[in-house]
């Protein structure tokens, strides 16, 4: 198993390096989130350290922004990285360009059993996102069946909402009001729980109240190809300290305990997610009338 981290900007880079295996590299423009990463200088410093080395395109494009993103997995094909896309558009291209095994698929929530991701391994790709609104148990099931190369977000937020609509704009527009993008959460009038939102040119993007941490359960996720932890939304020092505690328990550096220890000590709003309860959608009582 690899531990991947997600990196924003150049300096994230340079503190995490020591502490992953690879790294998701936002590309700006390309990737749903993102901030003033120097793409390239990112990619030679990987290359010398030898880690493991992925490209984020994954947004959804619209018919005007794919060629671009074509484009961009052209430039990049031939070097030593891995795609990360969302969008099967991007599949049928490297399909055609012969670089399905540098695909990192993640539809988010779509792949949820393994008859699902029996479809996508067809195209024998690099890797398949599990959805995080499953049972540790159900993504066992689904490993157990495929023996899949698997991708899955161990520590972060999740993505709970996409749009490519610019609510927060539109919002402000309506209202005519003023207020900066930084830093934006919903709030529920009944509800304490805050909800990161941000809107970039890519749309709009709302992310879970809590951070999820399979800490616990690490032991029984061996099995996965990438363990993918996320510093979006998390103050540098706190993302630090749960970085280099995973890679200290999985290198053999500290104890199960001790491990464990740090991880509840960071103080955070953290969840197992859906590790142990399936999602219920409740119906609504039907009348009859």
């Amino acid at each position: 198993m690899k531990l991947i981290s997600g990196i924003y900007n150049d300096k994230q880079l340079n503190k995490y390096l020591d502490f992953i295996d690879g790294a998701i590299l936002m590309v700006p423009h390309f990737s749903l989130v993102y901030e003033d990463l120097d793409l390239n200088k990112a990619i030679s410093k990987m290359k010398k350290l030898g880690k493991t080395i992925i490209l984020s395109l994954n947004k959804i494009f619209t018919e005007d922004e794919i060629d671009e993103a074509y484009k961009f997995l052209d430039e990049y094909k031939n070097e030593e990285v891995l795609f990360y896309v969302a969008d099967l558009g991007l599949i049928k291209y490297a399909k055609d360009n012969n670089i399905l095994d540098k695909i990192i698929y993640n539809p988010e929530t779509m792949i949820t059993n393994y008859l699902d991701l029996s479809v996508y391994m067809g195209f024998n790709l690099d890797a398949y996102g599990i959805s995080n609104e499953i049972t540790i148990e159900d993504l066992k099931t689904i490993y157990d069946k495929t023996k899949a190369p698997l991708f899955y977000l161990g520590f972060g937020k999740r993505l709970m909402f996409y749009s490519k609509r610019k609510l927060l704009s539109l919002y402000k527009e309506k209202y005519q009001t003023k207020f900066s993008f930084d830093d934006l959460y919903l709030k529920e009038e009944t509800r304490d729980d805050k909800y990161k939102i941000i809107e970039n040119n890519n749309g709009t993007m709302i992310y879970r109240s809590y951070f999820i941490s399979l800490h616990k359960e690490l032991d029984d996720l061996l099995f996965l190809k990438y363990f993918y932890i996320d510093p979006l939304d998390l103050e540098e020092d706190d993302y630090l300290n749960a970085l280099s505690a995973y890679h200290d328990y999985l290198y053999n550096i500290i104890g199960h305990d001790e491990f464990i220890k740090k991880i509840d000590s960071l103080n955070l709003n953290i969840s197992d997610g859906f590790a142990y309860n399936d999602s219920v959608y409740q119906k609504e009582d039907l009348k009859n009338g």
